[in-house]
């Protein structure tokens, strides 16, 4: 499993908030996770050249949306797929932080 390592600075290790894998391939990992402790999905290329280390990319909310929902369906469509609970973990955790959609009657 890719997830980043324990010496990381960037990712908060709190037991009660662990990095939580969502997809992982082997070539290919997203995660959710506190990133300077702030809720964030992450994902990263996990080949890399000889010289170069993996780093992970951290997704602005409007992307990890999408990137969320597809996940979800990936996993619907996979009975024994084994990180559903993480993936609806991640999408209840990024509904805390995505601001409420305005209301259509303030714009007539």
């Amino acid at each position: 499993m890719n997830t980043p390592k324990e010496n990381s600075k960037e990712w908060t290790k709190d037991p009660n908030y662990p990095i939580r894998v969502l997809y992982d391939d082997g070539d290919y990992t997203i995660i959710w996770g506190k990133h300077y402790d702030t809720p964030a999905l992450a994902s990263r290329w996990n080949l890399t050249n000889e010289d170069e280390k993996p780093h992970w990319h951290i997704e602005p909310n409007f992307i990890a949306t999408a990137i969320l929902q597809r996940l979800l369906t990936f996993a619907i469509d996979r009975p024994n797929y084994g990180y559903y609970d993480n993936i609806l973990f991640a999408i209840s955790e990024l509904n805390k932080q995505v601001a409420p959609i305005d209301n259509p009657e303030d714009y007539k």
